[in-house]
C-alpha cells in the first residue's frame, strides 16, 4: 500500500503575526467596520442627493437667464418694421429693447451681420460668415441655444437664436452675451469654497465656472464626466476638477437646450466629513486595533506586500500583460522583479516579431501565387503570339518580350512588389537606348500591374523605333514627357525624331495587340499614333492605380 503525503499550505509572516492580534480585536474590529460602512454609505448618498439639488437649481437659474434673451427676441421677432424691411426703425427697437441689460441683438444673415447693438449707431457690423451647417441648425430651429463661441480677439460669447423673415427671406435674430453673465449665477449658488460647479455646453466645452472662469474658459469637462454624461442625462460620478481634485460630483442635463450643470465636492472633504462624524467612539475602537496590529504589520507588511507583487507579476508575465512598475523594500525582490521584467520585455518582443513575421510570410505567399499565376499566364501569351509564325526571329522576339517581363519584375522585386515609378520604370525598359532617348516628368507612383503592363507598352514602341523608326538610325532620338490630369489620369507622349519617315503599319501585328490589349485591360486607357514624316508620335492616355506613398 502506498501512503501518500498531504502537503499543506505553508503560513506567511504577515498571518502569523496578524492571527494573534486580529483574535483579540475581533469584536472591535467587526463593529467598527460595520459603522464605518453604514455611515460612509449614508454620507454618500446624502452629499450626492445635496449636489443633485443644487445642479437642478443652478439650471432654473440659468433657464431664467435664457429666458430674458429669448423673451426679448420673441418681441422683437414680430415687429413690422423688421418683416418690412425697415432695418432702421428696428435698429432702434432693438436698442431701446437691450437697454440697461447685459446682452446686444445682432441681426445676421448667412454671410454677414446687418445690425449689431453692441457698435455704435451707424458703425458697421463686422463681418462674420457663417458655416452652412450651423446656418442650417440656426434656421430650422434645432439649436436656438448656443455652445460657445470662440472669437479669436474678443472673447468667446453666448447666443439665443430664433429665425425671422425679413421681406420674404431667412434671417437669423441673435440675442448674445459674454460667459461672465453665466459665471455670476454660478458664483451665486453659495456653494462652499472648496465646491466647484460649472456649466458646459453641448460640446463639453466650460462656459461657466465658479472658481478660475478666465482660466478655464473653453476647456472640456474630464474624461469621466464625459463618458457618464454620453450615457445618462443626470447622475453622479467619482471624477476629477480641471485643476485635477478628485472630487464626487453631480450632473445634470437641460433637455430644452443641452447645457449640463456640474457640482463637484473634493472627495478629501467628503471623507473627512463622513468619517469625522463618528466621533470618540471610533477613534478609541480605533486605538485598541492599532495597538493590536501595530507591530504585526510593521515587520510584515513590506515583505508580504512585495512577495504577493511578485506572485501578480508572474502571474501577468505568463498571461502576457504589461508588468506594472511598483518600489521593493527588499534588494533580493527587486533583482527578482527586475529580472521578471526583463523577461516579460523579451517575451513581448519575440510575439511581436513573430506576429509580424507570420502576418508578413502569409501576405508574401498570398501575394506570390497572384503574381504566378499573372506572369504564367502572361509568358504563355508571349510565346504563343511570339512563336507562332516559328523561325530564330520568332524566337529571339519571345526572348525579348521575356527579358522586359522579367526586367519589370526585377524593378517590382527591389520595390518589394508595392509598385514602382514612371520615371525609373522607363529608364529600366529604355536602359539599352539611354544616350538616344530623354524623359521629363513628375514622379507617377503606379501599381504592380500599371507597371508591368507600361513595361511591356516600352518594350514594343522601343523594339519598333529599332526597326523602323528613330532607334534605327545614331542621328535619332526619342522624347517621351508626361503629365497628371486630375488624381488618376496622366496623358504621356512619345515621340520620335530623327529616324526614317514613319508609315503606318501594312497589318497590326502581335505588338501592336499587346499594345491595345494592356491599355484597354490594365490602364483602362487609349492611345492615338500621328505617323507623320519627322516620326510617329505616340499619345496615351492612361488611367494609374497608384501605390500608397507615405
Amino acid at each position: 500500500m502506498t501512503i501518500e503525503r498531504v502537503t499543506k499550505a505553508p503560513s506567511t509572516v504577515t498571518r502569523r503575526l496578524l492571527f494573534m492580534a486580529l483574535t483579540l480585536a475581533a469584536p472591535a474590529i467587526l463593529l467598527m467596520g460595520a459603522l464605518v460602512a453604514m455611515q460612509y454609505s449614508e454620507g454618500q448618498r446624502r452629499f450626492a442627493t445635496q449636489l443633485v439639488t443644487t445642479t437642478r437649481a443652478l439650471s432654473l437659474a440659468t433657464d431664467r437667464q435664457i429666458g430674458q434673451g429669448q423673451s426679448v427676441l420673441q418681441g422683437l421677432s414680430v415687429s413690422p418694421a423688421l418683416s418690412q424691411g425697415d432695418l432702421a426703425t428696428f435698429e432702434k427697437q432693438a436698442r431701446e429693447a437691450v437697454q440697461g441689460r447685459d446682452g446686444w441683438v445682432v441681426l445676421m444673415s448667412q454671410d454677414q451681420q446687418w445690425i449689431n447693438t453692441r457698435m455704435a449707431p451707424g458703425a458697421p457690423p463686422p463681418r462674420a460668415p457663417i458655416t452652412d451647417a450651423t446656418w442650417r441648425e440656426m434656421t430650422t430651429g434645432k439649436s436656438n441655444v448656443s455652445n460657445l463661441i470662440p472669437r479669436p480677439y474678443a472673447g468667446p460669447i453666448i447666443g439665443v437664436n430664433v429665425p425671422v423673415l425679413v421681406r420674404g427671406r431667412i434671417f437669423v435674430l441673435g440675442y448674445m452675451q459674454h460667459p461672465a453673465v453665466f459665471q455670476a449665477l454660478v458664483s451665486g449658488q453659495g456653494l462652499p469654497d472648496t465646491w466647484t460647479a460649472s456649466i458646459v455646453d453641448r460640446d463639453a466645452a466650460l462656459l461657466a465656472r465658479s472658481r478660475d472662469q478666465d482660466k478655464m474658459l473653453g476647456r472640456h469637462a474630464s474624461r469621466e464626466m464625459r463618458i457618464a454624461m454620453a450615457k445618462a442625462q443626470d447622475g453622479v460620478v467619482n471624477t476629477h476638477t480641471l485643476d485635477g481634485v478628485e472630487t464626487l460630483s453631480a450632473f445634470s442635463r437641460s433637455p430644452t437646450y443641452g447645457w449640463t450643470f456640474i457640482v463637484g465636492v473634493p472627495r478629501d472633504e467628503l471623507n473627512r466629513t463622513i468619517l469625522g462624524s463618528l466621533g470618540p467612539a471610533m477613534l478609541g475602537s480605533a486605538l485598541m486595533i492599532a495597538l493590536g496590529v501595530m507591530a504585526a504589520l510593521a515587520f510584515a507588511r513590506p515583505i508580504s506586500r512585495d512577495v504577493r507583487g511578485l506572485v501578480d507579476e508572474a502571474e501577468a508575465l505568463a498571461a502576457g500583460r504589461p508588468l506594472a512598475p511598483a518600489p521593493s523594500h527588499l534588494q533580493e525582490i527587486a533583482e527578482v522583479r527586475g529580472s521578471l521584467r526583463a523577461a516579460a520585455d523579451i517575451l513581448r518582443r519575440r510575439d511581436d516579431e513573430a506576429r509580424a513575421a507570420a502576418e508578413r510570410q502569409q501576405l508574401m505567399i498570398n501575394e506570390l501565387n497572384h503574381r504566378v499565376k499573372n506572369t504564367l499566364v502572361v509568358v504563355q501569351s508571349l510565346a504563343r503570339h511570339s512563336l507562332k509564325d516559328g523561325g530564330e526571329d520568332g524566337l529571339a522576339q519571345f526572348n525579348e518580350r521575356l527579358m522586359a517581363l522579367a526586367g519589370a519584375h526585377d524593378l517590382l522585386t527591389r520595390r518589394s512588389w508595392e509598385g514602382a515609378d514612371l520615371g525609373e520604370l522607363l529608364l529600366e525598359a529604355l536602359q539599352p537606348y539611354a544616350t538616344q532617348v530623354s524623359i521629363e516628368g513628375p514622379p507617377t507612383p503606379l501599381a504592380p500591374n500599371a507597371a508591368v503592363a507600361l513595361a511591356m507598352i516600352f518594350h514594343e514602341l522601343a523594339t519598333n523605333a529599332s526597326k523602323y523608326g528613330a532607334l534605327s538610325t545614331d542621328a535619332g532620338s526619342i522624347e517621351i514627357v508626361w503629365s497628371h490630369e486630375g488624381r488618376s489620369r496622366l496623358t504621356l507622349t512619345w515621340r520620335e525624331r530623327g529616324g526614317p519617315p514613319a508609315q503606318p503599319p501594312v497589318r497590326k501585328g502581335f505588338g501592336s495587340r499587346l499594345i491595345t490589349s494592356s491599355l484597354r485591360g490594365d490602364l483602362a486607357g487609349a492611345a492615338t499614333f500621328d505617323y507623320a514624316p519627322e516620326g510617329l508620335t505616340c499619345v496615351f492616355t492612361l488611367h494609374t492605380p497608384t501605390r500608397a506613398t507615405s
